[in-house]
């Protein structure tokens, strides 16, 4: 009996950061690339998905300590193995950011990284 190699499993949460102005929160990771994504951290070892949310949320600027809400998970086969996405919804009042971040209209979204990946998410966790 052969043993098939298990894919590697990417844990991930994501958090769609929402201002009361109706504007989305995306970050960048290379400044040279034109490309935004959905803030998020990958898990650590046994580590629970609002914590990863919450450092994501510190990440970019946003209190570690605002509300995030786990609107759905998704999983999938990815590049690089599975991906299983917890996605959040978070809302906030402050326009705070760091690194290279930027509030955009929902209605008009910059490109993304991912193709119409990002523009699914934040669709179903801003509904």
């Amino acid at each position: 009996m052969s043993e098939e190699k298990k894919p590697d499993i990417q844990l991930t949460s994501n958090v769609v950061i929402v201002n009361e102005k109706n504007e989305v929160l995306l970050t960048r990771y290379d400044p040279d690339d034109e490309r935004w994504w959905i803030p998020g951290a990958s898990l650590e070892t046994y580590e629970h998905p609002d914590a990863a949310a919450a450092r994501a949320l510190a990440d970019v600027g946003q209190s570690d300590k605002l509300a995030a809400t786990m609107k759905h998970v998704e999983s999938f086969r990815g590049r690089r193995g599975w991906h299983v996405m917890f996605n959040y919804i978070v809302a906030t009042n402050s326009n705070a950011i760091t690194g290279d971040s930027c509030w955009f209209p929902l209605t008009a979204l910059p490109p993304t990284a991912h193709g119409e990946w990002e523009r699914s998410v934040i669709a179903t966790c801003s509904k």
